[in-house]
């Protein structure tokens, strides 16, 4: 019973043996019998010289054949284990695709999935899945499903987010980051007006990138700074 991993563990045992070499007290205790206990055959020791002639009996042997056939009946071995088997019947079906978890919708997903089945009642299970990004067999069992919460369950769903959000928001107060001040108005009546009149003030954020101008103010105290020091 041979599988990838003992392959792998093979190879590595038997390169270790061929740096050690064979008539170490090593490799006679350790390396062989893994290796004896990983095949289960005896001749094909004998037959293999190298490390490279061992791989390669390995290799050619029917079992490893059965694993990478796509033949059933070969892959139906009696020598091969319960789990080789179940994992190559799970390779046949997803057709070689990597394994993705089913994705598991919401109610609010439940509902309107159920509002498009009843507008458009010609769509097929498949059409629906493709939608939600779900299998067929979960279309068939949310609309097979006839429960819906009542008053008690609905407002126990909506304290249970509630209490989430709140979780939430206080997670992010501890890392929350200030930006700029939002944008005030102010309300003022003139003297001459009667009608209030919106004045805007604008932000004292400046982006870092946009050099920063320098007012009217500054410039006169420039100015006179530097006639101060001319005189003096």
């Amino acid at each position: 019973m041979l599988s990838s991993i003992s392959c792998l563990k093979l190879q590595t045992k038997t390169r270790i043996m061929w740096q050690w070499g064979f008539k170490t007290k090593h490799s006679l205790t350790i390396p062989f019998t893994v290796v004896r206990r990983g095949l289960q055959f005896g001749p094909i020791l004998n037959k293999a010289k190298t490390a490279r002639d061992l791989i390669k009996l390995i290799n050619s042997t029917s079992l490893t054949r059965a694993e990478s056939s796509a033949n059933p009946a070969e892959q139906n071995d009696a020598r091969m284990p319960d789990w080789k088997r179940q994992k190559l019947a799970l390779n046949r079906k997803f057709e070689g695709q990597q394994w993705s978890p089913k994705k598991k919708l919401s109610r609010e997903q439940m509902e309107s999935l159920r509002l498009l089945k009843q507008q458009f009642p010609k769509m097929t299970a498949s059409q629906l899945g493709e939608h939600f990004q779900v299998s067929p067999e979960v279309v068939r069992r949310i609309l097979k499903s006839k429960w819906t919460p009542d008053e008690t369950e609905t407002s126990k769903i909506q304290e249970r987010w509630k209490r989430r959000s709140e979780r939430v928001n206080k997670l992010y107060e501890s890392y929350s980051i200030q930006g700029p001040p939002p944008k005030k108005l102010v309300l003022g009546s003139g003297r001459s007006n009667p009608d209030l009149a919106v004045k805007s003030i604008q932000r004292n954020f400046k982006p870092l990138s946009s050099p920063s101008k320098p007012s009217q103010s500054t410039r006169s105290k420039q100015k006179l700074q530097l006639l101060s020091r001319l005189v003096g």
